[in-house]
């Protein structure tokens, strides 16, 4: 779930930089309480991202999704937890 953004962030230099990139992600739905979930990463280095965000998906690059501050619902990282358990080779 969104938290919030960074307001500072920046991924070119100058205040406007910053300002445009907060403005854009509020306006792609990025926003405090909305659900998200990161569905696909570039293999070498990992940028851009895909990042689902309601209904839509989004190609972020990472310095971009840098400036989304998010909580990981309990539900979510219990979830997690036990998909990384069920994918573990015994030894």
């Amino acid at each position: 779930m969104v938290s919030g953004l960074v307001e500072s962030a920046a991924i070119d230099s100058g205040r406007d930089a910053s300002q445009s990139l907060v403005t854009r992600l509020r306006d792609l739905g990025f926003v405090p309480g909305a659900r998200c979930e990161v569905v696909a990463r570039m293999w070498l280095g990992g940028d851009p991202i895909a990042v689902r965000i309601g209904g839509s998906t989004f190609a972020l690059r990472r310095a971009e999704a840098a400036a989304v501050r998010v909580e990981i619902s309990a539900s979510h990282a219990r979830d997690a937890v036990a998909h990384a358990g069920s994918s573990a080779v015994p030894a």
